[in-house]
């Protein structure tokens, strides 16, 4: 009975070497989301918008993140603009698990303006 274990530890080993292999981590782009769910705000907000997707594709997380801040907060959102603002928060988030330089107070603080848009609603 001794070798059926040890073949079925390297049996179970070999394929759990293989799952995580095969794991690749996706990251979220936000900028379709928020463009779309968007597209029939006012002008102002659009241009805010566009500033967002920009900093987004040009990795600059902290100008994204204080650009969307004011569109989160102290207006209501729409599901589907609450759901794009939550793949934005998970593209800025997956940035800062990347570089935990960007951890800073400012953004944490941010962050969590963002979450609490999409998961409680404004506040106002």
């Amino acid at each position: 009975m001794k070798p059926l274990r040890v073949l079925s530890f390297l049996l179970v080993t070999a394929v759990g070497a293989s799952l995580v292999g095969c794991n690749k981590q996706t990251t979220a782009d936000a900028t379709q989301p928020l463009k779309q769910s968007f597209q029939t705000a006012e002008p102002e907000v659009k241009q805010v918008i566009e500033t967002v997707t920009t900093s987004l594709k040009a990795a600059n997380y902290v100008e994204a993140t204080r650009a969307l801040e004011p569109i989160v907060n102290g207006r209501p959102l729409t599901d589907s603009q609450k759901q794009a603002i939550g793949v934005a928060l998970q593209q800025i988030n997956q940035a800062v698990a990347a570089n935990p330089t960007l951890d800073t107070k400012e953004m944490y603080e941010l962050r969590e303006k963002l979450f609490q848009a999409v998961h409680r609603g404004p506040r106002f």
